[in-house]
């Protein structure tokens, strides 16, 4: 993947098709998606986001626009778009990919900064009221998402017993990779029919869900929280997004009493799921398990093997053992 610097010229070229070509992109990050900082003439901040080739189509792209503009109205904070001087949400540009092009959106850039880079790898005690407000959070976003009923062009991805292990996963088949030993690949294949079997007896029904939501995707913006990234959006189970949120404290010595902040300040807003615990521990096995697979797709982001693989295994492990545990 080139250099941010790179990206430039297509950053350049989005901005002329949103209006802006007298705006000067500042280059901020790269990773699956190449981000730009971008001040309009009237003082406000955007963030242009080249979104990774092949990952999501068009109009997948443009349902996630809906799906955010339906959450800001419901007064969350969440990344809201400005459409190109055409009026449309999304524009292609030419980039230095091998597949030559991107789709260019250019997002409401809220101030603030994220709880991860609040907190940081830190999840003791003095943490905790982040995680129950994070709690409160995901509800209001999960009952604004059930009460929401999408235009009929509304197309996401769904994180279903399919989507998640399936024949065809989104994030790609975590028990067959090659960089997996022979035991690790035993080791995974049985953690996928473990989980397979496991979600094939969920009726809780799918709602939108963020799907991503970890620290680095909460916002503190002055006294609120927010969500950033809705770029894994999906249809899914509810206790999955819960997952993701509290999957970096699951091995904390006192994680039971994160939880359990966690869960009041969901429960303060929303009617808790059934069967919640041991929804949660299926989930975040799953969550360990498709970690593995996108960072195997992902080195330019997730670095070598050798730095992320052996603490995944060691979660996955983990995971089983204790989704065996609330089964017994």
């Amino acid at each position: 993947m080139p250099e941010i610097e790179a990206y430039l010229p297509a950053a350049r070229a989005a901005l002329a098709q949103f209006g802006l070509e007298s705006t000067e992109p500042h280059p901020v990050g790269k990773s699956e998606n190449v981000v730009f900082r971008v001040t309009d003439p009237e003082g406000a901040t955007w963030a242009l986001r080249l979104h990774r080739p092949g990952y999501h189509a068009l109009p997948a792209l443009e349902s996630e626009r809906q799906l955010t503009a339906h959450l800001a109205a419901c007064g969350l904070i969440v990344p809201t778009g400005r459409s190109t001087a055409a009026g449309a949400w999304y524009a292609r540009v030419t980039t230095p990919d091998p597949e030559g092009s991107r789709f260019a959106g250019l997002t409401r850039w809220h101030p603030g900064q994220t709880l991860d880079c609040l907190i940081g790898d830190n999840r003791g005690p003095e943490t905790w009221d982040w995680f129950e407000r994070s709690g409160a959070l995901l509800a209001d976003l999960h009952s604004a998402t059930a009460s929401w009923t999408p235009p009929p062009t509304f197309t996401r991805h769904r994180l279903d017993a399919e989507g998640l292990v399936g024949e065809t996963p989104f994030w790609g088949r975590f028990w067959n990779l090659p960089c997996l030993t022979p035991e690790e690949r035993q080791t995974l294949s049985g953690a996928h029919d473990l989980v397979a079997a496991r979600l094939a007896n969920l009726s809780e029904p799918l709602i939108l869900i963020h799907a991503d939501a970890h620290p680095a995707n909460v916002l503190v913006s002055g006294d609120n929280l927010g969500l950033i990234d809705f770029d894994d959006c999906a249809w899914g189970w509810p206790v999955f997004d819960m997952a993701v949120c509290l999957w970096s404290a699951s091995s904390e010595p006192k994680f039971a009493n994160l939880l359990d902040r966690f869960l009041a300040g969901y429960a303060a807003r929303r009617v808790l799921p059934q069967d919640l615990f041991a929804q949660l521990h299926l989930f975040l096995l799953t969550r360990s398990l498709t970690l593995i697979s996108w960072c195997a797709d992902r080195p330019e982001v997730a670095g070598d093997v050798a730095e992320w693989k052996p603490g995944l295994i060691a979660k996955v492990l983990k995971g089983i053992a204790n989704l065996n545990h609330t089964s017994s």
